[in-house]
């Protein structure tokens, strides 16, 4: 019997974190960049975390996110409807770990290191945010996302070290005068964030749907109409009669005008269902370019 030769082992990389290793990523561009050409420092498939992981494309920022949980992910979606937010950067470096060495000894505690090494753990922070007011000027704020339960659970020594791990963050920020917050995901309205859910799928849909036309033929229809009073089914078949469109391109068209503002909806009184009245004004183009800015983040 002939013996098959086996082919020779590749060499096992090492999981072991180098200054040399963290030194490769930043000359390759991890952790920098801005919207699209933004890479995050951990990605999902190299990091563990509590409930579902994410790897979501952006409806507002083109490229893929890297989400570590359901709080993560849930939160990236407030974030994208938000219309005062031009750019969303997940799981953002602090940079020069050194920084953040120097101000953990400042404050007396143990700065953290990779496990098993003494190399300085490059810490970050879920969100770095980019916001426009109304004058059309840009800022910079920052949000890192836990569950309370996750907190209220953990050990005495496990909180005094998160905590530790939080401030050693919030200086970060407020040495660059950026606005630093955390952020508890029981906090936020989960009526909205389902809401908000049903929406995305409608954020970005076929440019022939939302044409000027289409719209401001939609908008009568509903200003007329006593949309409290009917269920939300029985209102998109009335308007795809009056516009001679499918119903399926209705609802489409009806969903994307509420996410980007156009139709104006309570999103944490109750969930959207086409069974039940829907309580909706539409907007004037004028209306919804001054219209008050939304802001979540």
């Amino acid at each position: 019997m002939s013996q098959v030769k086996s082919s020779p082992r590749k060499p096992v990389r090492s999981k072991v974190v180098t200054q040399e290793k963290i030194d490769k990523r930043i000359a390759a561009g991890d952790g920098q960049g801005v919207r699209e050409e933004y890479v995050p420092w951990i990605k999902v498939r190299a990091f563990a975390s509590r409930g579902t992981s994410h790897v979501v494309p952006g409806v507002k920022v083109h490229r893929a996110h890297h989400l570590l949980s359901n709080a993560e992910y849930h939160y990236h979606v407030m974030l994208e409807h938000d219309r005062s937010i031009i750019d969303i950067r997940e799981q953002f470096p602090l940079l020069p770990a050194a920084e953040t060495h120097a101000i953990a000894s400042s404050l007396n505690v143990r700065p953290p290191v990779y496990p098993g090494t003494s190399v300085s753990l490059v810490l970050t922070t879920d969100f770095l945010i980019t916001q426009v007011d109304s004058t059309g000027k840009e800022r910079l704020v920052a949000r890192s996302m836990k569950y309370a339960k996750e907190i209220e659970d953990a050990s005495k020594a496990e909180q005094d070290r998160l905590l530790e791990k939080l401030e050693i963050e919030r200086l970060f920020w407020a040495r660059r005068d950026i606005e630093w917050k955390l952020v508890l995901y029981e906090r936020l309205s989960q009526v909205r964030i389902r809401n908000l859910l049903i929406l995305r799928s409608y954020a970005l849909i076929s440019p022939a749907l939302v044409s000027e036309k289409n719209i401001s033929r939609m908008l009568e229809v509903i200003s007329t109409a006593r949309t409290d009073e009917i269920p939300l089914k029985t209102l998109l078949l009335k308007i795809a009669k009056s516009l001679y469109m499918e119903y399926k391109g209705v609802k489409c068209l009806f969903f994307h005008l509420i996410w980007v503002g156009r139709l104006r909806v309570d999103l944490k009184s109750k969930i959207i269902e086409l069974s039940k009245p829907l309580h909706v004004e539409a907007m004037s183009l004028s209306e919804f370019s001054s219209g008050e800015v939304s802001r979540h983040a």
